[in-house]
């Protein structure tokens, strides 16, 4: 199973709406969530890419240690277009990543699933939550559960070519400042297309910093395995 993991190492000074701008520690936390990923031994293929073409010279010794495990990583980074990400805001940026993955990335030309999780952030459990996915279903969970009108972006999965078809262009609608953010255009996809969305099988244990917000993630398992059980009963949609 293919995990792409998205990520921008050095933003540019135009965009606003982030709080962590800081290259050296936006580097040390990529580093370290592709260190967690790759020793969950979740996945067999990880494309990571990252949008500020600050290159992934300092990313490659992980290569190594992913091999070591038989598992095959990538890393990808090139100039997204700072003038339209800075009208249009992050989301738009996080578009133009996977956009570029689908078209640049070799691993993931051959894969027909993918999950993919926002870097600098952990997911304590994805090991179990690959464990139990079917590969034919789309899984997106809600952020939070006072939030019904939204999926979550952070982590999602989906078989490739549904992507391709249907959210692969859907960035270019984002507008941060009009309250059009990803999450609500993908929704909006899943909606008009009518997509039949299944919780993830084990609620996704998400550790790390917003980049934009500055918002801790983090969790409690006792309450965790509460929502394990709600997740599995897809009581985390929109409605």
């Amino acid at each position: 199973m293919l995990a792409i993991i998205t990520g921008t190492i050095k933003p540019p000074f135009q965009m606003s709406q982030l709080i962590l701008r800081d290259e050296k520690e936006r580097l040390r936390q990529y580093e370290e969530s592709l260190c967690s990923i790759i020793d969950s031994k979740a996945f067999s293929r990880i494309v990571f890419c990252e949008n500020s073409s600050y290159g992934t010279e300092k990313l490659l010794h992980l290569v190594d240690a992913a091999e070591r495990k038989d598992i095959i990583l990538e890393l990808l980074s090139f100039q997204g277009n700072i003038e339209k990400a800075c009208i249009h805001g992050k989301g738009y940026g996080e578009g133009e990543i996977m956009d570029y993955v689908f078209s640049h990335s070799e691993i993931a030309s051959k894969e027909p699933y993918f999950v993919k999780i926002t870097g600098r952030l952990k997911v304590d459990n994805i090991k179990d939550i690959t464990a139990h996915l079917n590969q034919e279903k789309t899984y997106f969970n809600i952020p939070n559960r006072t939030r019904r009108d939204l999926y979550d972006t952070r982590i999602y999965g989906m078989p490739a070519r549904q992507f391709k078809k249907l959210f692969l262009d859907a960035y270019e609608q984002v507008m941060d400042e009009q309250g059009i953010f990803l999450e609500r255009v993908y929704t909006q996809v899943i909606q008009e297309n009518r997509i039949k969305v299944t919780n993830f099988p084990r609620y996704p244990r998400i550790v790390g910093v917003s980049g934009s917000g500055g918002s801790v993630y983090g969790y409690t398992e006792w309450k965790c395995r509460v929502k394990d059980l709600f997740s599995r009963m897809n009581l985390y949609r929109v409605k």
